[in-house]
């Protein structure tokens, strides 16, 4: 759970003014620099431009100076320090993510839910800082990925793997795949499963089988036209797929009444 201790948005101290924690606060701290601002390491010191962000550890140095205008957007928090291999953001350093917008909308919404401590509060907070650390850590993989650099063909994979789980009942032949993105079978393998760690076949089934357990909740239907209304033409194949994901045959699903 954050807990959450200062926040800021749209912060402005002194022109020039100076942050210095030799020891850190025993918290991390999230900066978002919305001005130049000069940062000092161990071993270099560096001029950071406005969207920088870093994630100070809690016992790391915290030095950094405002060129001229100090302004930036923060939280310090504490965290057990697993939290960092959750979300793959580096720590100590400076780094520049995509969606600056977006990751100060955050902070805005943060830096509210903190200062006017309404009902469930602190469950906005949380909510809001785990939506904030996946879009540092969707950002930061897209720009050390070489095939989401296409955002083209990034964008045709997300919709064909949107349509795959959402029409799963449609007839999804590789083909039609194929002809989806304009590629090859192999090709169509191979960033399918660079991108999203999975082949599209195996996206297709398990979508189907969550469709079909959804459906086996409605003691209406029969079985069969559960099958069929999930997109498996045969039923043999339906019962074989189901049992290996769901550990049990559909028959037994249904009389146990397992709601997903």
């Amino acid at each position: 759970m954050f807990d959450l201790t200062v926040t800021g948005y749209h912060t402005k101290n002194l022109d020039c003014d100076t942050i210095y924690r030799p020891k850190g606060n025993g918290e991390f701290l999230f900066l978002l620099i919305l001005s130049p601002m000069h940062f000092y390491f161990e071993h270099q010191n560096c001029l950071a431009s406005p969207g920088a962000c870093i994630l100070y550890a809690p016992d790391y140095t915290q030095h950094y100076t405002a060129e001229k205008e100090f302004f930036n957007s923060f939280i310090h928090f504490k965290y057990h320090p697993d939290f960092l291999s959750e979300y793959a953001i580096p720590t100590n350093q400076i780094f520049y993510p995509e969606e600056i917008e977006e990751i100060n909308w955050f902070l805005k919404k943060i830096h509210y839910e903190f200062c006017m401590q309404s009902l469930h509060s602190h469950r906005m907070c949380e909510s809001y800082c785990h939506q904030l650390f996946i879009t540092l850590t969707r950002s930061l993989y897209k720009q050390h990925h070489p095939l989401t650099q296409n955002t083209d063909l990034l964008a045709l994979f997300d919709q064909l793997r949107l349509h795959l789980i959402s029409s799963c009942e449609e007839d999804w032949s590789i083909q039609r795949m194929c002809e989806f993105v304009n590629l090859e079978k192999s090709q169509l393998y191979t960033y399918y499963h660079a991108l999203f760690k999975t082949t599209p076949k195996s996206d297709l089934i398990h979508a189907r089988i969550d469709r079909a357990k959804y459906l086996l909740t409605n003691e209406a239907m029969q079985i069969k036209q559960v099958s069929q209304a999930s997109g498996f033409n045969n039923i043999y194949h339906f019962s074989r797929y189901f049992k290996q994901i769901c550990g049990c045959a559909p028959s037994d699903y249904t009389k146990n009444k397992k709601v997903p």
